[in-house]
């Protein structure tokens, strides 16, 4: 149902999910939630009166929920905390371009698609093994590019990047989800194009979900892998372009990286979707701190022993990797200006983003430590 700025939908005998239509925020409630947001909104009609009611304590807790989350006022401005790990530069609607994707480009993410990139993996590897000396030499070979082999492979790569992106909704869309926003931020301080595919919140196939999550990458592995393949024609031709072979490593690299799944990445939402549990971050980690604050509460959480472990195992990971994931983006940061002979700025920028990392990392404790002290029982009940 729709109600003013909200999307109420009905996933199952127990769940629902509420989208806010003005700053995006999904969220899956249960029957006694949503019904007592029913009566919040003065929809008395759709309450389920057969089921039990929140207690005093459990409607003061939710209805400060409902407040941060906006549901409750559709004037009112979005609440969430500033999270300075995602800081958008620009950004657009790309409903109309994605209406007139022809219908062949579209088939592409489909097992149409699946299986034209399997085959041009086997081309690729059957090549790789034949000519290993070919590869071996034009790997060296790519460590001596130009500065504009650089500057058309920076290009090259912020094209696929795009299109990365255009995986990513084009799948959505294909599904019946809905893309809202696209465009460019800040992620970890460093620059890259978003898509925001929240509508996966709304499909109950987890296989829509997971082609979703892996249409990303897979752009980047057919176009790294014809960059792979033009490479190997020209020098067959004669032609030596190293630059397409240095574009194929990098594109497997960025699939790589894409796969991490303990930040916000690809490869979280592909381990969502192969988990089966919305909001795994949130989840894990307060599985994770009541096991290691109230174990005994372990027992009573409905789901079965080998998730528990994984999810409070993942819980755990996600914290430790926070940091860490910190330390890469400043060790890159860095890098690159130690390669444009600017090392005198490094000292500037390793201060300015232990100052971020440092407030990213409070932000978030205190975020988690508030979850789990009023939060866990209803977030944790909902595996």
């Amino acid at each position: 149902m729709q109600y003013n700025h909200l999307e109420i939908i009905k996933l199952d005998a127990e769940i629902y999910t509420v989208k806010n239509t003005n700053n995006k925020c999904y969220v899956k409630l249960g029957t006694r939630e949503t019904n007592y947001l029913f009566s919040c909104l003065g929809l008395e009609e759709e309450v389920d009166e057969s089921v039990e009611e929140l207690n005093t304590q459990e409607k003061v807790e939710i209805y400060g929920k409902f407040e941060e989350w906006g549901f409750l006022n559709a004037d009112a401005d979005e609440n969430k905390r500033k999270d300075i790990t995602k800081i958008t530069i620009c950004n657009f609607n790309p409903n109309e371009s994605l209406q007139k994707v022809p219908m062949v480009i579209r088939e592409l993410f489909s097992f149409k698609g699946a299986l034209l990139l399997l085959a041009l993996t086997i081309s690729t590897f059957t090549i790789m093994f034949k000519n290993t000396e070919m590869l071996y030499q034009g790997t060296l070979d790519c460590m001596h590019l130009s500065i504009v082999n650089y500057v058309v492979f920076y290009v090259m790569m912020i094209i696929t990047t795009m299109f990365h992106e255009f995986g990513h909704a084009i799948t959505c869309y294909r599904h019946g989800g809905k893309i809202t926003s696209m465009g460019l931020m800040l992620f970890f301080f460093v620059p890259c194009f978003f898509c925001d595919v929240s509508d996966i919140y709304l499909f109950n196939n987890r296989t829509k979900s997971f082609s979703v999550a892996v249409a990303g990458i897979s752009v980047n592995y057919a176009f790294g892998t014809l960059g792979f393949l033009a490479y190997f024609v020209l020098k067959m031709l004669g032609y030596d372009v190293p630059l397409l072979l240095f574009y194929y490593y990098a594109n497997i690299g960025f699939v790589a990286f894409n796969l991490i799944p303990f930040v916000k990445l690809d490869g979280y939402w592909i381990a969502t979707a192969l988990f089966g549990v919305d909001n795994l971050m949130d989840k894990s980690i307060l599985m994770f701190l009541t096991g290691l604050f109230s174990h005994k509460e372990l027992k009573d959480i409905d789901c079965n022993p080998q998730k528990k472990m994984m999810l409070f195992i993942y819980g755990f990971i996600i914290l430790a990797f926070r940091p860490f994931f910190w330390v890469i983006s400043v060790h890159s940061a860095c890098a690159f200006l130690a390669s444009k002979n600017m090392d005198s700025a490094c000292g500037f920028v390793v201060g300015f983003v232990l100052i971020a990392v440092i407030k990213d990392i409070v932000t978030l404790l205190k975020r988690y430590i508030d979850m789990y002290i009023n939060q866990r029982n209803r977030v944790l009940s909902m595996i």
